[in-house]
């Protein structure tokens, strides 16, 4: 069971998962008197679940947590706080889509055994300090997966995930601009961030320090688009990596893409020759 595992479900459901989303398109609102589902359930280990608020999700975790390693919280906007799934010590994974009135996760170290961490579309949530001590942490994922409104103070506190392997976030904004936490990832095997986050110096800068066969969407010169964006004559099917850079025609750009690349394999270069060079 991975994080696109347990969010997706599938159908028919896998035996290891009760799904418990409700039907309504704003995640409905979870009755106590559904908990009897999980009571005739004595085989799943992974929980989906909608509409909850903070007094039902305070009973779920108190009654029943202990008999899941991953939970998934789809569309539960109204939890304010999240530190019941510290009373959770086997939790292995946690997913949670759109809520908007916590300011932070919960104390990590409360639940050693997390691997896998995904928080999407917070409009409360700024600072990422809770993440440090996920120490056991391997995948994770944050940002906006819908509303383009995740505004973060800093990438800091995943300089600690230094076990981690896969990352994924997609913000608005890091109010900082700082690339470097990142840098210190160096078990990565797949990063995705937008291509215009961070400038092309900044990336170029994490090129050189991440390992070569750490698969991504960002670390390189250009992006080919699967499908061209066609106006203004032209069909644009290449994205320059950076912040602020356009999408160019491969055959009319040319020129200016291979420019392009050419420049940034030159800072790549660069960063390697001197390890203590920092991006502008």
């Amino acid at each position: 069971m991975d994080l696109l595992e347990l969010r997706r479900g599938g159908d028919p459901k896998p035996p290891w998962l009760l799904d418990l989303v409700l039907p309504e398109v704003g995640g409905g609102k979870f009755d106590v008197s559904q908990l009897a589902a999980i009571d005739e359930n004595d085989t799943a280990v992974a929980l989906r679940v909608s509409g909850l608020g903070q007094a039902t999700f305070e009973r779920l975790v108190s009654e029943y947590g202990f008999r899941f390693i991953a939970i998934e919280l789809w569309k539960c906007p109204r939890i304010e706080d999240f530190s019941p799934f510290e009373d959770i010590a086997g939790l292995q994974m946690v997913s949670i889509y759109w809520n908007q009135r916590s300011p932070r996760l919960w104390n990590l170290g409360r639940t050693p055994q997390l691997r896998a961490l995904c928080f999407e579309d917070f409009t409360r949530l700024h600072r990422l300090d809770d993440l440090e001590q996920g120490a056991a942490l391997k995948e994770v994922v944050f940002g906006d997966a819908v509303w383009s409104k995740s505004v973060f103070e800093t990438l800091e506190p995943l300089a600690a995930l230094t076990g981690l392997q896969r990352l994924s976030f997609h913000p608005k904004r890091v109010e900082d601009g700082r690339i470097q936490p990142l840098g210190e990832l160096t078990n990565l095997e797949k990063l995705s961030i937008p291509t215009n986050l961070f400038t092309t110096d900044q990336v170029a800068w994490l090129r050189a320090r991440l390992p070569d066969s750490v698969e991504s969407n960002a670390l390189a010169g250009i992006v080919t688009m699967p499908r061209p964006i066609e106006g203004g004559g032209k069909s644009l099917d290449v994205l320059l990596v950076g912040k602020r850079k356009p999408f160019l025609d491969s055959k009319i750009d040319a020129v200016r893409i291979r420019k392009h690349v050419q420049a940034f394999e030159e800072m790549v270069a660069a960063f390697k020759n001197d390890p203590s060079r920092e991006p502008g």
